[in-house]
Formats: structure tokens, C-alpha cells, sequence
């Protein structure tokens, strides 16, 4: 016995300390200045401060939770989107808002794809000209194809949103865990899922100005769009103009640029492919107002310099372009509004 314990003493004890030790600091250390979905989901502990807490306090808009509610609802505009659409205080919806627009957005956890939603809700009749004058149906530049390709008129994408609420809710994410601790270590020694490249100026506010972190996926889910992607993706589009059509309803498509994209062309000595989503997606598109590529609205903020135009520690973009596209969209939506019937 005494054998056996002398040789886990020095097998499976420092093994266990060390463990225990690196556990201990990822769940003391690293976990609690972690910040951006970039920094939790690649644990990386960014200590970057709150953007914009002085900046549009209150939430001006209306949040929908449950699909069926989407009948009593009467709004100038309705949003439906991914990630860039629960932005809250800070998201676009919230400065749409400020220019004398009313506005609802459904909740993310009704639904998977925005765009197969955004046709059933017109297909159900959950929504026509009766309660709401503009359809704006967001999704991110690397999920476009993806998003289309998936798009089926005989599919329904509608979410009981408590069922995936509790489903997903996984308690406390800074609890010691011996999970997070092995990711931390992977993503230090083999792969991690955020990039990191050097820019050629200062465009952040932060101890790492000329660092730009991106997710993986702005480059692994495609950096362009093929032709069959294309006509998919048109077809989608006419589909749900149509369909909006029907319903008296005008649709705004708004497709917001990847990170790695809108920065791509100051990546010092950049080392990845050049993405051509956008203007893939204008020549699908051509110039209508019903489609608002937010790389171009974006760009020349960035080739004047302008620092955090997106969040330094994140994948979405900042107040600062949530302005100027809450903005954007106002004027577009103004233009398409139709008198509601009463």
C-alpha cells in the first residue's frame, strides 16, 4: 500500500495539481475579465469596458415573444434577424427608432433562419398591411448562402420561445469547469475559432489599437458566392418580395458585413483569401432600396480612420454603426411605408 501511494505521489498527484492549478486560474483569472462574444467564445479575456452606456439608455422599441402576438402588434416596422437584430439599447432597431419610427422586433429564439420565418409569418398572415407598412429581414454577410440554401416555401421555422429559453440555459458560465479549462488549453496550443491579424493603423480605442480579432467563420463559411449560390439567393428574394407583396407589405433586405470583411483590405501582410460577398450580393441585387449592403454605408468611416466603428472585443458592430444604419434605414422605410388600413 505504501508502494502504490509513493508512486501516485509522483504519477497521478502532479498531474491532478496542475489540473487543478490551471482550473483554478482560468475560473479566478481568465473567466472574469472575459468580454465580446470573441473573448467567451474563444476565452480570451479582453477587460474591455461596456460600449455605449451612456448612449441610448432605454429601449425604443418593442420586443416580440411569442409569434402569435404578432397579430396585435402595430408598427411602422417589423425586424426580423440574427445576432445584429438583439443588440438592444445598442442595436440599429433602437436608433430606426429615434427618427419618429415605431418599430417591433421578434425575438431570435422564435426562429432558426430569418428568412424562412420571415416567409411563414407572411404566409400564415400573422402579419399584413393591417398592422405593420415594412418587413425588415436581416442576415449576417457568411450566413447568406447558408440561409437561402436552407429556405424551403413547404418548411416552417417558428420556435415555442420558453421551450428554448430553458433548454439552453446552462446555468453559470464562469462555474469551475474542467471543460472550459480544456478548451482554454486547446485554443492556446492547437486551433482557436477567433483570428487574430495586425492592421496597418489605429482603429481602436483599447491597449491593442491595430489588432483585429474575427471569428473563424468569416472566412470559413465562404469568401465568395457562386453562381448557383447566386441564383439561389435571388430566388429568395423574389419569393419573399412577392409574398410581402401579397400581404400589402413592403420587404427591406439588410445584410450586415462580417468583421474580417469590413477590414480586410488594412490587414497588414494579410495571410487569408479576399472575400467578395458584398459585391457578389450587389450584383445579385443591383441597386434597389430595398436591399441595404451595410459594407458600403460602413466603408467610408474606415478609410477616413474612424476607431470602433465594430467592437474591438466582438463580432457585431458598434453604436457608431448602429447610428448610421438606424439612420440609413429610417429614410428607406419612410420611402417604402405604405398608411396602415384600419
Amino acid at each position: 500500500m505504501k508502494k502504490f501511494l509513493i508512486k501516485l505521489s509522483y504519477t497521478v498527484l502532479p498531474v491532478f495539481l496542475l489540473l487543478f492549478g490551471l482550473t483554478a486560474y482560468v475560473t479566478l483569472s481568465v473567466l472574469p475579465r472575459i468580454t465580446g462574444d470573441l473573448g467567451n467564445l474563444a476565452l480570451i479575456p479582453f477587460d474591455c469596458p461596456d460600449d455605449g452606456t451612456d448612449e441610448m439608455k432605454e429601449v425604443l422599441f418593442k420586443s416580440i415573444n411569442k409569434s402569435d402576438s404578432l397579430r396585435d402588434v402595430h408598427a411602422d416596422v417589423l425586424t426580423v434577424g440574427d445576432s445584429f437584430s438583439r443588440m438592444g439599447r445598442l442595436g440599429y432597431q433602437n436608433y430606426l427608432a429615434a427618427q419618429g419610427v415605431s418599430v417591433a422586433n421578434c425575438a431570435r429564439e422564435l426562429y432558426e433562419n430569418p428568412f424562412q420565418y420571415a416567409y411563414n409569418i407572411l404566409d400564415l398572415g400573422l402579419v399584413d398591411s393591417t398592422n405593420i407598412s415594412v418587413l425588415v429581414v436581416q442576415v449576417g454577410e457568411r450566413d447568406l448562402v447558408s440561409r437561402s440554401e436552407e429556405f424551403d416555401v413547404d418548411k416552417v421555422d417558428m420556435n415555442e420561445l420558453n421551450s428554448v429559453v430553458s433548454s439552453n440555459n446552462d446555468g453559470n458560465p464562469n462555474a469551475w469547469s474542467l471543460l472550459r479549462t480544456r478548451d482554454f488549453l486547446m485554443y492556446r496550443l492547437q486551433w482557436s475559432p477567433v483570428y487574430k491579424v495586425t492592421l496597418d493603423k489605429d482603429y481602436f480605442n483599447n491597449k491593442e489599437p491595430r489588432s483585429l480579432y474575427f471569428y473563424c467563420a468569416d472566412i470559413t463559411n465562404g469568401v465568395n458566392i457562386g453562381d448557383a449560390s447566386k441564383q439561389k439567393v435571388q430566388e429568395v428574394f423574389q419569393i419573399l418580395t412577392r409574398k410581402a407583396e401579397e400581404r400589402g407589405i413592403a420587404l427591406l433586405l439588410m445584410f450586415p458585413v462580417d468583421k474580417y470583411d469590413m477590414y480586410q483590405d488594412h490587414i497588414v501582410d494579410n495571410p487569408y483569401p479576399r472575400k467578395t460577398y458584398n459585391e457578389d450580393a450587389r450584383e445579385i441585387f443591383g441597386n434597389t432600396p430595398q436591399v441595404l449592403l451595410c459594407k458600403y454605408l460602413l466603408t467610408p468611416l474606415i478609410e477616413k480612420g474612424e476607431k470602433d466603428v465594430f467592437l474591438f472585443d466582438d463580432s457585431h458592430w458598434s453604436i457608431k454603426a448602429s447610428e448610421i444604419v438606424g439612420k440609413e434605414l429610417s429614410q428607406r422605410v419612410k420611402t417604402l411605408m405604405r398608411p396602415h388600413t384600419s
